[in-house]
């Protein structure tokens, strides 16, 4: 699957390259919406702080959108007149369950897939753009969905923090004839870029 206007930013953790890529965006970035929601479950999330303040010191107006809180009506509401939307890391699963529940996924990618909603995701906010989130589903994930099934907005999962112990696994996965879906495994230094059909792996540290 192609999108010729799409353009997204698919990191593990590192946000040292997003700066180039939003000054590279082929419309003037004023406004982003931030999602914090597979965040929520954890004890403590200072990305999420950490990614507000990035887009912030951008010069761009940050709006909150919490899918775990949210309903249809919020979403376009607040995804209307945005140029970027970023997406934490956290629980993939239970990023998935309120993408779903909100409607989310209905608004958001007919607009990423068509280039007028650039999207950045970290981590889980990164595999949720492609085509399936089983191969990040992990026990100690509090959500529930009845299909894996992703954004689709990429033909394939990223897997993010690969140097936290995760290259073996991650290694197995590409390799496996039974994986369905090609997977691209990046360090927390590293993120993928897509325009269109051209993908780069950039240092993101």
């Amino acid at each position: 699957m192609t999108f010729v206007g799409a353009r997204l930013f698919l990191g593990s953790a590192g946000l040292g390259a997003l700066r180039g890529w939003l000054g590279a965006l082929p419309v003037a970035v004023r406004r982003a919406v931030l999602v914090p929601t597979a965040a929520n479950p954890l004890p403590s999330a200072p990305f999420v702080r950490a990614a507000a303040d990035l887009l912030k010191a951008e010069g761009l107006a940050v709006d909150l959108l919490d899918l775990e809180r949210a309903a249809g009506d919020d979403v376009r509401r607040v995804l209307d007149g945005v140029q970027v939307v970023f997406i934490t890391g956290g629980y993939p699963v239970f990023l998935l369950e309120h993408v779903r529940r909100s409607g989310f996924d209905r608004v958001a990618a007919p607009a990423v897939a068509s280039g007028s909603l650039a999207y950045v995701g970290i981590s889980a906010g990164a595999a949720l753009a492609g085509p399936n989130m089983r191969p990040l589903q992990g026990a100690d994930d509090p959500g529930t969905v009845d299909s894996t099934t992703g954004l689709g907005l990429v033909p394939f999962v990223v897997l993010p923090h690969r140097n936290r112990g995760r290259a073996a696994r991650h290694d197995r996965l590409a390799g496996d004839p039974a994986q369905t879906w090609p997977v691209i495994s990046i360090s927390d230094d590293q993120a993928v870029t897509v325009t269109g059909d051209a993908v780069m792996i950039l240092d993101s540290g």
